[in-house]
């Protein structure tokens, strides 16, 4: 009777230890299903990086894209390419929890004071909101919900500084190291 009584216990052990190696092996799985998809998802992410970086430095690889909604010169179109780059850089960043909303709406913010930037959302916006708020990702949805905030006020704020106003050489005060401290 007590070697009966010490066999069942023995088994009952075992099945319980079974049981949680299978769940450490199905645990096991499901992360390395999903560093599959994040190497995936990077391989893809740096294979469109170089597609758009060969595009941009070639009329004739651009040309095989989408064509713009307006006519532009090809350098406003490479800034538009990399406006869009900086967007997707965003958004991963914000996708994988390494920017919080009001890190991003600060950036936004700043971004959309220039007049590439809402060039640049006023014609891929609707792509953006579309592949974002059409997927089922929450993160992904309530980034372009910020984003199209963000757009939103710098519009209602009043004209974007034009690019050939970003840099003066002409004050030769302008980032000189001795006035940044004014």
């Amino acid at each position: 009777m007590l070697i009966t009584d010490i066999s069942q216990a023995y088994s009952a052990v075992s099945v319980l230890l079974s049981g949680v190696a299978l769940v450490g092996v199905a645990v096991s799985l499901v992360y390395q299903a999903q560093q599959t998809k994040v190497v995936r998802d990077e391989r893809d992410r740096a294979t469109h990086r170089e597609m758009v970086y060969l595009a941009m430095g070639d009329p004739a690889l651009a040309a095989c894209w989408e064509p713009p909604d307006l006519p532009m010169t090809f350098e406003r179109y490479r800034q538009i390419c990399f406006t869009n780059l900086l967007m997707g850089r965003w958004h991963a960043a914000y996708q994988l929890g390494d920017m919080d909303d009001a890190t991003l709406r600060h950036i936004l913010s700043q971004h959309f004071r220039g007049e590439v930037a809402r060039l640049h959302w006023s014609h891929a916006r609707s792509s953006w909101l579309y592949s974002t708020i059409g997927g089922s990702r929450s993160r992904a949805v309530h980034f372009a919900e910020i984003v199209e905030e963000r757009y939103q006020v710098a519009v209602n704020g009043g004209p974007p500084v034009a690019s050939n106003r970003y840099f003066d050489s002409s004050d030769p005060r302008a980032m000189d190291p001795q006035n940044l401290g004014d």
